[in-house]
């Protein structure tokens, strides 16, 4: 992992840090999520399947607060809290093994 791509996942724990700090909506996180994640450009497959499966729970939660198909009450922050640990305890995962497939 280079320096601009170690820049990029770390951005990412200060994302969740900033919505939980109530400076970040949950709108800009799922979109800022992403985009942190394609500029730090992995291309270790398992990574991108597991970056797949641990921001899906945050987007689903951000849906069922804002699409109006979602039946109200659905949402839960339990639900979010969780999701939010478990995406920051898997970015944390990526940043201290130092690959992500490219300069492994």
């Amino acid at each position: 992992m280079d320096d601009h791509q170690r820049l990029m996942w770390a951005q990412m724990l200060d994302l969740i840090d900033n919505l939980r700090a109530g400076r970040l909506d949950l709108a800009k996180l799922v979109s800022d999520l992403r985009g942190l994640f394609v500029e730090a450009d992995p291309h270790d497959p398992v990574v991108r399947e597991d970056f797949e499966s641990m921001w899906s729970p945050i987007d689903s939660e951000y849906e069922l607060r804002s699409e109006p198909w979602a039946p109200p009450g659905l949402a839960s922050d339990e639900h979010l809290e969780a999701a939010l640990d478990n995406f920051r305890s898997w970015v944390q995962s990526v940043l201290n093994s130092g690959t992500t497939g490219l300069h492994s």
